[in-house]
């Protein structure tokens, strides 16, 4: 599925969507579930070609393990922003702040292991 298909896709729904909120606003959330996880379904194959070729760069010049925590990072930004997407549809907008906050966390644990590391590097070249 290409940009253009995409985006009348979401164009399509997001209409639907309207008119589906003024008989049965679950439905309306229902098709904005479906409609993400179609798009989703559409770009997997161009991710995970995009993460494969970065990861055989990375390993080719000794980033291996540095460009996958960043990979990792983004792909938890993109789940936790997703979430939050859906929630505020849902009219739960503070429950999408603390779906936000939780990917935040999440990506900072998992900096961690990255920062100390690099900590121990200043020491050493500092020490």
């Amino acid at each position: 599925m290409d940009l253009l298909q995409i985006c009348g896709l979401a164009l399509t729904a997001a209409a639907l969507s309207l008119l589906l909120r003024q008989l049965r606003g679950e439905y309306a959330l229902m098709l904005g579930m479906a409609v993400t996880g179609l798009v989703l379904l559409a770009l997997l194959p161009v991710l995970r070609e995009i993460f494969s070729l970065l990861l055989r760069i990375a390993s080719s010049s000794g980033t291996g393990e540095t460009v996958a925590v960043l990979l990792k990072a983004i792909g938890l930004a993109f789940v936790a922003g997703l979430a939050a997407d859906l929630c505020r549809d849902a009219g739960e907008s503070a429950m999408a702040g603390r779906v936000e906050t939780a990917g935040k966390v999440a990506i900072l644990s998992l900096a961690m292991p990255m920062a100390l590391e690099l900590m121990r590097l200043f020491e050493r070249i500092l020490g």
